[in-house]
């Protein structure tokens, strides 16, 4: 496979994974009704026009038979009067007319046979477009139900915009934070805070006359 096939596949597959992204169910099945319902006026219309082809077609064969029947009477009365030129044209006059009138029922039957299958297509398709119809609505209702509970398993800070990304730098920010004032708690038991300089000054003068009253007491215990 070469380079510019491969580049070919990636982007077929690119663009596949995109559009199926895109598509909605809900929305989807709506165009497939809206497409079903233009086929079945096309049908509609096919079938009217068929009709009307047929009544045409039938009008134009009752009069062809009423030709022929016509000039075959004519071609009768020739004969019967002699007139063989006058009973030959009659006679010719006769055919045109017999055989325009099967080739009009010819196509008389054919026209009612197609009216027959488009009513027969259009009866089942109205039934597919009412099932389909009920069908789209239970798949609008479970693909509700379905957003519904995807959005209640999802952790409300990232709802709506790219908050998710906001709220683990929150985070983050938030734990850095939580160190720091551990850090500083822990030095702050270690080393305590600095002594002033006269509760030092006490505290030393205060061993001091405690060392001094010993050693007084130890001198008059001597004596």
């Amino acid at each position: 496979m070469s380079l510019f096939d491969r580049i070919a596949n990636i982007t077929k597959a690119t663009l596949h994974e995109a559009l199926n992204k895109l598509e909605d169910p809900v929305v989807m099945t709506g165009q497939y009704l809206r497409n079903l319902e233009e086929e079945l006026d096309d049908a509609k219309s096919e079938l009217a026009a068929a009709k009307a082809s047929a009544r045409l077609l039938q009008a134009q064969r009752e009069e062809a038979g009423r030709q022929t029947a016509l000039h075959e009477q004519h071609a009768l009365n020739a004969i019967k009067a002699g007139d063989e030129l006058t009973a030959r044209r009659a006679v010719e006059a006769k055919l045109h007319y017999s055989e325009q009138a099967s080739r009009l029922a010819a196509e008389e039957d054919a026209v009612k046979r197609r009216i027959a299958e488009l009513e027969l297509q259009l009866e089942m398709g109205e039934e597919e477009l009412e099932r389909l119809k009920k069908k789209r609505e239970e798949l609008a209702e479970r693909a509700r139900k379905a957003s519904e509970l995807k959005a209640s398993a999802r952790p409300q800070f990232t709802r709506g915009l790219e908050t998710g990304a906001a709220a683990r730098g929150f985070e983050r920010m938030e734990e850095k934070i939580n160190g720091w004032e551990a850090s500083a708690a822990a030095r702050g038991s270690v080393g305590g805070h600095p002594a002033s300089s006269s509760r030092v000054d006490e505290e030393i003068a205060r061993l001091q006359g405690k060392m001094n009253a010993s050693d007084s007491g130890g001198e008059a215990g001597s004596k």
